[in-house]
């Protein structure tokens, strides 16, 4: 940042985008680019401001190079980062995608600050949908991504010998049950608001109306309408087709695959979707997900 910049009063303009990878995250991300874009829409050129385990991020701010440090310790430094981002960006809303749990670092602070945040989003998709998806994402099988969406320290990017040499940190998301669970917990200081995939899917209209009044942002007629049609979920893939996708896994084949929710139903057996409800059936139920199934499905 310029030093000829001078930082504004701390105010609460970031909204925490917060999901379990593949639960309609970067959706909402172009949705939200198309909506403060007069509805056009560059993938590769998002109009939201970074991943929370952004290096760059971390880098910029703290005008050092990350790879010196232990994961602990970025940790305990990357709250003040965020507030400190929150106090120099001449925005009135930093919308701020962070894939791990709301987690307490070793000096026994939140890692997502409340100072700068007016609120967060939890996207929450169908686990049995979001194996195949993960499994994709990742160029895996099913059952490695059931394996780490079932582990308690479930995570994403790990660090060789706990440094961060990758270009993200290491991102602590638990289980996928862990994940919802820590977000929407008592001791959470500001407000969040769970938007299911599926809703996003079914009755996009009445969703996204509603997490846009959530966040704070005021629009004109016609504008979310807008913003739906040109982010809709084939758009993108026609999209990442034909100019591709700079967030893809670089081993997987796609980023946008299917879009659709019930795929579980042809894409996993009776074993898999019997070890997900075991793990996850408090939860699922919770947002009145199937934990029931026809062994033949």
């Amino acid at each position: 940042m310029s030093s000829e910049e001078t930082p504004q009063p701390e105010q609460k303009k970031i909204v925490w985008l917060a999901s379990y990878p593949k639960s309609g995250n970067t959706w909402f991300r172009a949705f939200i680019t198309a909506l403060l874009n007069d509805g056009d829409l560059d993938i590769n050129q998002m109009k939201t401001d970074g991943i929370y385990s952004s290096r760059f991020i971390f880098d910029n701010s703290t005008d050092s190079d990350s790879t010196y440090y232990y994961d602990e310790e970025v940790k305990n430094m990357l709250p003040e980062v965020f507030c400190d981002m929150a106090q120099w960006y001449q925005k009135k809303h930093l919308f701020i995608k962070i894939h791990d749990a709301y987690t307490f670092n070793t000096e026994g602070n939140p890692i997502v600050p409340a100072e700068p945040t007016r609120c967060a989003l939890l996207f929450i998709r169908n686990p049995l949908d979001v194996v195949a998806s993960f499994a994709n994402h990742n160029n895996g099988t099913n059952d490695e991504a059931i394996h780490i969406m079932n582990k308690p320290n479930g995570s994403l990017a790990r660090q060789k010998n706990n440094f961060n040499v990758n270009n993200q940190f290491r991102q602590l998301m638990l289980s996928w049950s862990g994940h919802e669970q820590s977000w929407t917990a008592d001791n959470v200081p500001f407000p969040v608001m769970v938007i299911r995939y599926e809703d996003m899917l079914h009755n996009g209209l009445e969703t996204f109306t509603k997490a846009v009044e959530f966040m704070g942002i005021e629009v004109q007629p016609g504008q979310i309408e807008r913003a739906i049609v040109n982010s809709n979920f084939e758009r993108l893939k026609e999209k990442e087709k034909e100019k591709g996708f700079g967030e893809k896994n670089v081993k997987s084949e796609s980023f946008f695959r299917k879009g659709k929710s019930g795929g579980w139903k042809e894409e996993l057996n009776a074993e898999q979707i019997q070890s997900i409800i075991t793990h996850h059936k408090d939860v699922m139920e919770k947002y009145n997900y199937p934990t029931t199934f026809d062994a033949e499905h």
